[in-house]
């Protein structure tokens, strides 16, 4: 098969270098230059820890056109903030039958991703799905290398609309045997460990990443207090979960699921994964883990929240305060199910209906 890898972050060199080592055409594109030329001269990347070796990129480009065409499966390996204008440049390159593959997709990723390309090119028979995590924990070096912590041993994913999941299922289990189909996508996309994790340890260490000190994010910045915190976050997106009819993957089910031991606390979880022990904090204030994982977490949830007239106020209030933070209005800009159009879709999930009919696509006749 031939992979479309749109990302070339730590993620996405991780992903490239992992389906060039099963022997898979890889083309790897990334917008800015400075990413993937040292992948350029050398031909491919260089890995180290869990997958080790050098190993071959077919195409590396700043080409979207070229990195899309032909493509059986695209995976984008980007930040979730960058899922929109993503979707509006591939649209018009599509062809039938595409899988779209977001990794992760954060909170309704997959929803956003198709609701844009069928704006822009109607209901074109292509497949878009979401991985609930990253698969690795990995990490970019110099040049082109890249570091691959972990290979989680189990990854939850689901497609947008759930029928399309299993057979994108088919197509993927001999690639990735670690991803797990879920027909169940509200259960998948909702369970967002990274709107968990990110927002409140960094709006908690907030003074040091923004002096640049050198902290480890997670054995440092989670301190017990700070987790405490995050069980309370969590019992939040509990009580959206149990109105849902949904089946909330606590932290430390999710590690033990991901990373194959047991912990009963979020701090004696975080604790115990070696990946996280030595991942240092961003030198600056203004990351991902706010830009990304708030728009398109926690906001999603509180959202939520209001619709299903469940009080939130610690999710409220890391909104808050990391937009007066950025300076950015986060809950205006992030995801929200009003304007993904997703008040019916939620009401009859919640009701067991099934909300879809069949795509009219030959490779969507064959799954079913």
């Amino acid at each position: 098969m031939r992979f479309c890898i749109i990302g070339a972050g730590n993620g996405g060199r991780a992903f490239a270098a992992y389906l060039s080592s099963k022997g898979h055409c890889v083309n790897l594109y990334n917008r800015s230059f400075s990413r993937i030329c040292d992948i350029k001269k050398k031909g491919g990347i260089k890995v180290k820890g869990k997958l080790k070796g050098f190993f071959p990129i077919d195409l590396i480009t700043q080409n979207l056109n070229l990195a899309v065409k032909d493509a059986d499966i695209i995976l984008i390996v980007t930040p979730a903030s960058a899922h929109k204008s993503i979707a509006k440049n591939i649209a018009h390159l599509l062809t039938n039958d595409q899988i779209i593959l977001l990794s992760p997709g954060r909170t309704f990723g997959a929803v956003e991703v198709r609701s844009i390309i069928e704006k822009e090119r109607g209901n074109l028979p292509i497949f878009v799905a979401e991985t609930q995590t990253l698969l690795f924990t990995a990490r970019q070096l110099k040049k082109n290398q890249v570091q691959i912590l972990t290979i989680k041993d189990s990854v939850d994913f689901s497609a947008f609309p759930e029928k399309d999941t299993f057979f994108i299922s088919d197509t993927l289990r001999d690639v990735f045997p670690q991803m797990n189909p879920s027909d169940n996508y509200l259960q998948v996309t909702l369970n967002n460990i990274g709107m968990l994790l990110h927002p409140t340890i960094s709006l908690l260490n907030a003074s040091a990443m923004d002096y640049g000190r050198k902290f480890n994010f997670y054995a440092q910045g989670a301190s017990l207090h700070t987790c405490e915190i995050l069980e309370t976050l969590q019992m939040e997106f509990r009580k959206i979960f149990e109105k849902l009819n949904l089946k909330r993957i606590n932290f430390c089910e999710w590690v033990e699921k991901s990373y194959g031991f047991k912990a009963n606390s979020i701090y004696k979880a975080i604790q115990k994964i070696k990946a996280y022990k030595n991942i240092v904090a961003p030198k600056e204030l203004i990351t991902r883990y706010f830009t990304e994982d708030v728009p398109t977490g926690l906001v999603p949830m509180a959202s939520l929240g209001e619709f299903l007239e469940i009080s939130t106020p610690i999710i409220d209030s890391i909104i808050n305060l990391s937009s007066i933070l950025c300076g950015i209005d986060f809950k205006k800009e992030g995801r929200n199910i009003m304007n993904l159009k997703l008040v019916d879709y939620i009401t009859k999930q919640m009701k067991g209906e099934d909300l879809f009919e069949v795509k009219k696509s030959s490779k969507a006749q064959i799954s079913t």
